[in-house]
């Protein structure tokens, strides 16, 4: 279907070709028959499949190289902001959506969601700018100290490695990004657990005399992750699609950025390449996210 899509957009691959005010007709015609652009649509889709499954994806016509070495060369970048940016909105999206359904309509349940509403309404780009002239552009003095983050990069310096200086870097891209993350995983927790408190096996556990902590991590925590083990395995794909409008704000050199340079440049073999493992990656975490299902709820059994 992607193959389709792409084949029918106006100018079809050989579009970084037309944009060459030099070029002929004849430029054209010998460019199509020499990439095989002149045959049918499905003959091109088993010739660039034939490819793919020995393991060659194409040349990129916009960067001059491999579309493989173009995506493993970006690959690290995107895993490593995305990666901080997961496990960071896990961790505290489990947590705030515990606190905010142990203590249902208190102020702290209605200070998450407020928080959780402001999150899922706010549009990245703009939060993305406003924390960069905030903390980068301005800086922010609090208790006689003057914090200013690097507005955009990876690192100051791209030839060494400096684990301080790459952690400053991260600070307001995962900022952006665990917002909605945060926002979206509290929400699912409080509604889950929710249901599971009012459940007569937490009752009995109760009644027991087990304690409140344990009741609710050792007892309701693992059932009512359930629900958000598919919101999570649904999201997950973006640790290697990578995160397009944040990564194109802060200059991060991962896939998202990629995807824009090469939708930009309608880059065909680059797309499909990109396109491809984003779609791998949403079959394979569904699958985890079935696994996952069976270990969680015993109910569940696959034979």
């Amino acid at each position: 279907m992607l193959f389709t899509i792409l084949q029918a957009a106006p100018g079809g691959p050989l579009t970084p070709y037309l944009q060459n005010p030099h070029i002929t007709e004849a430029d054209i015609a010998r460019l199509k028959h020499n990439l095989g652009l002149d045959q049918p649509g499905y003959v091109q889709y088993f010739h660039w499949l034939w490819r793919v499954v020995h393991g060659d994806f194409g040349w990129s016509m916009s960067n001059s190289e491999d579309v493989a070495q173009a995506i493993l060369e970006r690959m690290p970048a995107t895993l490593e902001l995305m990666g901080c940016a997961y496990a960071f909105s896990i961790i505290v999206g489990v947590i705030f959506g515990i606190m905010s359904a142990v203590r249902q309509y208190s102020w702290l349940d209605y200070l998450i969601t407020t928080f959780a509403f402001f999150g899922q309404s706010m549009p990245v780009f703009w939060f993305a700018l406003m924390l960069q002239l905030a903390f980068s552009v301005t800086g922010v003095t609090a208790f006689g100290y003057h914090l200013s983050l690097p507005s955009a990069g990876i690192a100051t310096n791209s030839d060494s490695f400096d684990l301080g200086d790459r952690l400053q870097h991260l600070v307001l891209p995962v900022t952006v990004l665990s917002l909605a993350f945060i926002a979206s995983f509290s929400r699912f927790m409080r509604s889950s657990m929710l249901e599971v408190i009012r459940t007569d096996y937490m009752r009995t556990a109760a009644a027991k005399g087990v304690s409140r902590k344990a009741v609710i991590l050792k007892h309701g925590l693992k059932n009512a992750l359930i629900p958000l083990v598919t919101v999570i395995a649904l999201s997950l794909p973006g640790l290697v699609s990578g995160a397009v409008v944040t990564e194109s704000i802060f200059a991060w050199p991962g896939m998202g950025r990629l995807f824009i340079n090469a939708l930009g440049q309608f880059d065909f073999a680059l797309l499909m390449g990109y396109m491809m493992l984003a779609s791998f990656f949403v079959v394979t975490c569904n699958l985890l996210a079935d696994i996952c299902y069976a270990w969680l709820d015993p109910r569940v059994k696959y034979t």
